[in-house]
């Protein structure tokens, strides 16, 4: 049975906040913990598909390897963040998974996680709009990767950062060199421009904490 805990833990991820009680609930009974160790893979290309994860600890970095060997990040999951969802409908994952710290995690079986969708046409249409969401905000920030500056693009990622957690200073979820990676740039480039930001006022770091000092002026930079 699914306790009143337990409902409220799922409803933390952003990815099933639209989703009603009843639904989170079910969610949770499809679910299964899992506790990884930092550098322990969770699937490869090729792993056989067993369903989608929620993150509720900790970091797990998506990515593939070119042909010539440079791995390629994909996404970088957080705590309250899903992963791997395209996998409900393919037969086997297409990138590999890596917790980036010590994680707890949640699969949601890929066989019940069907049966919900099949026989539950409020919760497809729920989904479906979730999932179009998500659609757009990749394709924002293919945008973003492509036509801004190094600099609009990590103050992008701030506030992003700081719209998801509601709070100041923000916290990175991961590394600086795996949120450059993320960024598509080097961490050379991201910490000499990370650098400029702080000596214009802009931000102030400590470790993987950012505060924002002025954010007005950091919005202008993105517009």
């Amino acid at each position: 049975m699914v306790t009143e805990e337990e409902d409220v833990m799922f409803e933390k991820f952003g990815r099933f906040s639209a989703l009603p009680m009843e639904h989170l609930a079910r969610l949770e009974a499809i679910s299964r913990e899992i506790s990884v160790r930092k550098g322990s893979m969770l699937f490869s290309p090729g792993d056989r598909s067993q369903g989608f994860y929620a993150v509720s600890k900790g970091a797990v970095r998506l990515y593939r390897v070119s042909p010539k060997g440079k791995e390629i990040t994909l996404e970088i999951a957080d705590a309250g963040s899903t992963f791997a969802e395209a996998s409900i409908f393919s037969e086997i994952y297409h990138c590999y998974a890596e917790a980036l710290s010590h994680s707890t995690i949640h699969l949601i079986g890929k066989a019940a996680f069907l049966e919900m969708i099949q026989g539950d046409i409020l919760f497809a249409v729920t989904w479906i709009r979730i999932l179009s969401l998500e659609v757009i905000h990749h394709r924002q920030r293919i945008e973003e990767l492509s036509l801004k500056s190094p600099r609009a693009r990590i103050v992008s990622y701030l506030l992003l950062l700081a719209e998801m957690q509601s709070c100041t200073p923000v916290t990175l979820p991961v590394h600086r060199k795996s949120i450059a990676t993320l960024l598509g740039m080097t961490h050379e480039t991201f910490y000499r421009t990370a650098r400029e930001l702080e000596l214009e006022g802009l931000v102030r770091f400590d470790g993987q904490r950012i505060e924002i000092i002025n954010r007005p002026l950091l919005e202008e930079l993105v517009d």
